[in-house]
């Protein structure tokens, strides 16, 4: 159960930190936003992301002690 609501954490996380600053996903994804709107394009690039990349993506975004 904890690592059910530590997941959902971490994807709402990500959506919200797109969804905000779009500019922060990779250009290609970026592409598809005219087309397919910013919610889908959101939503299909994390869908498509592995755990590990998830969980690394999250911690690039949020823990201040890295450096971007």
């Amino acid at each position: 159960m904890r690592m059910q609501v530590k997941a959902e954490h971490i994807i709402t996380d990500l959506f919200n930190a797109y969804l905000h600053e779009p500019l922060i996903l990779p250009d290609h994804v970026q592409a598809s936003i005219p087309a397919r709107g910013l919610e889908r394009t959101v939503c299909d690039y994390i869908a498509g992301m592995t755990d590990r990349y998830a969980i690394d993506e999250h911690q690039r975004l949020y823990d201040p002690n890295l450096k971007p």
